[in-house]
């Protein structure tokens, strides 16, 4: 116990009542201190492994930005990032490939898996709408419009995912055939474009703006024309049936430090767009042009859009051989955390 004694034996107050600190104190308060912060800075982070599609692409690429700013980090998040190429590479990276979290995969791709036994949980809409996905042709192909793709081959990246959702209500919109074909990355499609290998390639901004701009390409439709996607969610997120269940509270953190991150992103644009020009290889100019396709709304987490659509053109596109029932759907569906308004 501390008492009002002299210094000579550690007391608190000489014999003036000036308030000092005995040497034995000083240095026990010291290592007090020292261990105190130790054990502080012992604390271990969070483990989160998130697989993305398409890393480079303003949506998708959030989680890395968070993390280069050290968001994560500072919530006590030790985030991993790997990319995949599209939808249904990105569930099974959930799947099978130990991640925590898949970032953006496509609707049909996450309802065919969830029908085919997944056990995975859509922890949120990612992206609303179809209008960041654009399809073009070489400068010099016949094609100009959007109705001169019957009887083509029209790229799409991945089975299941949001592009190939575009050309499926294309076709049903407009009661035309093509033959969407799957190129896979955003690179391999833009070769196959110019090459002729197939009549329409699709791309993602800012991939291929360059080539617009260089009058290489010509953009023939967008997502924009599919009207039937425009109010639905395109792409979700998904979270391993284990994380979800046994690491809730890391998962609802993650979601959290990830939406403030993005309302960063928004609010200092011309911040985050120097990060996105600099990933992408691009000038200034061209990503913004890139990011004139994103809206902070269609980013916003939260229930998915539509989900009774989505399910219903799954069925039709066959990615499901039949509607989910209201146990399947209230077990798939188990959104972690909303964007506040």
């Amino acid at each position: 116990m501390l008492t009002y004694s002299p210094v000579s034996r550690g007391g608190l107050f000489n014999k003036r009542g000036v308030f000092v600190m005995g040497a034995k104190l000083v240095i026990a308060s010291a290592l007090c201190l020292a261990a105190f912060g130790q054990a502080a800075s012992a604390q271990p982070m969070e483990k989160v492994k998130v697989a993305t599609t398409f890393v480079g692409l303003w949506d998708t690429t959030q989680p890395t930005f968070c993390k280069e700013r050290s968001e994560f980090a500072k919530a006590g998040l030790d985030v991993e990032i790997t990319s995949t190429r599209g939808g249904s590479e990105n569930v099974q990276s959930v799947l099978v490939g130990g991640m925590d979290i898949g970032y953006s995969p496509g609707t049909n791709s996450v309802l065919a898996a969830y029908r085919q036994g997944g056990k995975f949980k859509i922890i949120s809409s990612e992206f609303i709408g179809q209008n960041d996905s654009y399809f073009y042709v070489p400068a010099d192909s016949p094609l100009k419009t959007i109705d001169d793709i019957k009887g083509k081959t029209v790229a799409f990246s991945r089975p299941g995912g949001a592009s190939e959702a575009i050309l499926l209500a294309l076709k049903a919109e407009r009661n035309m055939e093509f033959k969407a074909i799957s190129t896979g990355a955003l690179d391999a499609t833009f070769t196959m474009a110019m090459t002729k290998q197939i009549d329409v390639g699709f791309s993602v901004p800012p991939s291929g703006l360059d080539a617009v701009e260089k009058g290489q390409i010509r953009v023939l439709f967008s997502g924009d024309d599919v009207k039937s996607q425009a109010q639905l969610t395109g792409r979700v997120i998904i979270g391993s049936n284990e994380f979800v269940t046994k690491r809730r509270a890391v998962a609802q953190k993650f979601m959290e430090v990830l939406d403030k991150c993005i309302d960063w992103a928004y609010a200092n644009i011309g911040e985050s767009s120097k990060s996105y020009a600099a990933l992408n290889k691009v000038t200034p100019e061209i990503a913004a042009k890139g990011l004139a396709f994103y809206k902070r709304d269609a980013l916003a987490f939260g229930p998915v859009r539509g989900f009774d659509t989505l399910v219903a053109q799954a069925v039709a596109a066959k990615f499901i051989d039949k509607p989910l029932t209201a146990d399947e759907t209230k077990d798939l569906l188990d959104i972690l955390y909303t964007t506040k308004k």
